[in-house]
């Protein structure tokens, strides 16, 4: 009887360890709450040869689509979460009293590797540069920052997290070097903090509909535009909201939370091909609004979009990085331009600049002394192929934190100078980017035949010329003079 039940038992183990293999014959998992993108069924040749990663990545696809992911994958998360009080997933973090926070800004919120001073004049330069090029064309620019959940309520935070590095955060850090730089920069810190009531939702990153209209307010308020307020339109709570942090850790078994609802009439309508608040690019109209929007965001834009898209005759939404600001500002022919940035990703805008013809500057470099200091890498810009861009890295020895990057090009008399954006990389926090639209060089003169380009270093000056190349448009040859 012992035997037969020891076979019993074995057998029963080999059926359940087998079930999710088999299964996929018939139950393959398709889809993921996930943020990310399941794996592909592999190859057993790739480029011509044997795939020598095949089993490896088989492993992989297994692992994402084995029958009845997501069902285990829950139960293991309730367990975990509900006993243990941690989180089997990555991406998420298990807090008190049943509240989620996106494992990602944890680093914001234990002041970790915050930016270094160039790394943080770096972000407030490049959106200086992106304001001063929207005002050229005269239209207003904002800058907002959606705050992490767990800078405005850190009291759910797992207990684990409670030794903190610093107490400043990027976002502090940023604030004053954003003020010398002359962004216009709308503070949605102190605004959320002063709220008696909660305005994020407890299992999801962002706020709810109630902290959108808080943010949407400010927002057009900054831009001096008259808006509906909503605060005579009713708001109906309901349970109805399933966060991404909840559909992350319980992708079978999420449970719904409160949230507000306003009920108003809506007006507006998609002319874009995508139907839908998470996609990259975003048109609405409403014949009943009033002026044009440009509006660069992220998912924190996903509630503001249908607030700004009832306000405005036309608005376009983007996520997409980097910013195409020259090539949406000549689409959309914007009234307003509204720039949103969640706070854990603030470090984009140091790695990931907006495409743009660069600013000329009218500054002279006639007694500017020569200096071995940087390097120049000219190419088509993979971003868009109508720009080249001129890119490089400065020896830390020839610049000072808060330094700017100039490049004058020169061919025969005509001469310009033009602002690049300064930039990081993994090596060094000392590096630049220019984006220069071929159309706009060929009509300034300097887009055919060979060109003299120079670059220097200085706060507000051309004090140091570290590089000094000839390029020729025509095949990107560079040499030194």
């Amino acid at each position: 009887m012992k035997k037969l039940g020891n076979s019993v038992y074995m057998i029963v183990c080999r059926i359940v360890c087998l079930l999710p293999l088999v299964g996929m014959i018939f139950y393959k998992t398709d889809s993921t709450t996930e943020n990310r993108t399941l794996a592909s069924m592999p190859s057993v040749m790739k480029d011509d040869k044997v795939n020598v990663s095949f089993l490896k990545e088989l492993g992989g696809y297994f692992e994402d689509h084995f029958a009845f992911r997501q069902e285990l994958v829950s139960a293991d998360a309730e367990i975990q979460s509900k006993v243990f009080h941690v989180s089997n997933v990555d991406t998420v973090m298990v807090g008190e009293d049943d509240w989620l926070y996106y494992t990602d800004t944890l680093d914001d919120f234990l002041g970790r590797n915050v930016m270094s001073e160039r790394q943080l004049y770096c972000t407030a330069h490049n959106l200086s540069l992106l304001q001063r090029y929207v005002n050229a064309q005269g239209v207003p620019f904002v800058f907002t920052v959606a705050p992490n959940k767990n800078t405005l309520y850190p009291e759910h935070m797992p207990y684990y997290t409670e030794r903190k590095a610093d107490t400043n955060k990027n976002i502090d850090l940023l604030k004053p070097v954003l003020e010398n730089c002359g962004v216009e920069y709308v503070d949605l810190f102190p605004l959320f903090e002063e709220q008696n009531e909660t305005l994020y939702l407890k299992r999801d990153s962002h706020w709810n509909n109630k902290g959108a209209v808080l943010a949407y307010d400010v927002l057009l308020d900054e831009l001096q535009r008259e808006h509906e307020t909503y605060e005579s339109v009713k708001a109906i709570r309901t349970k109805t909201a399933y966060g991404d942090l909840n559909k992350m850790i319980y992708p079978l078994t999420a449970k719904p939370e409160w949230d507000y609802y306003y009920q108003n009439e809506k007006q507006w309508t998609y002319t874009s091909e995508e139907e839908n608040v998470e996609a990259a690019w975003i048109q609405t109209k409403n014949e009943d609004g009033s002026g044009s929007l440009l509006m660069f965001r992220d998912s924190f834009g996903n509630t503001l979009l249908p607030l700004m898209a009832q306000e405005f005759s036309d608005a376009a939404f983007s996520k997409g990085v980097p910013y195409r600001i020259e090539e949406y500002m000549k689409k959309c022919e914007p009234e307003f331009v509204i720039v949103e940035k969640v706070e854990r990703n603030l470090d984009e805008y140091m790695h990931t600049p907006p495409v743009m013809h660069a600013l000329e500057v009218d500054l002279s470099d006639a007694h500017a002394d020569v200096q071995d200091g940087a390097t120049l890498d000219v190419q088509v810009a993979d971003e868009d192929v109508q720009y080249y861009c001129l890119s490089g890295e400065l020896s830390e020895s020839v610049a000072n934190s808060n330094d700017n990057i100039y490049i004058r090009l020169q061919i025969g008399d005509t001469a310009k100078v033009y602002e690049a954006f300064t930039t990081v990389d993994e090596n060094t926090d000392y590096c630049y980017r220019m984006y220069l639209s071929k159309t706009q060089l060929v009509s300034d003169g300097l887009g055919t035949g060979e060109v003299s380009v120079n670059v220097f270093v200085g706060a507000d000056a051309l004090e140091k010329k570290v590089c000094t190349k000839q390029v020729n448009w025509d095949d990107f040859s560079l040499s030194d003079e």
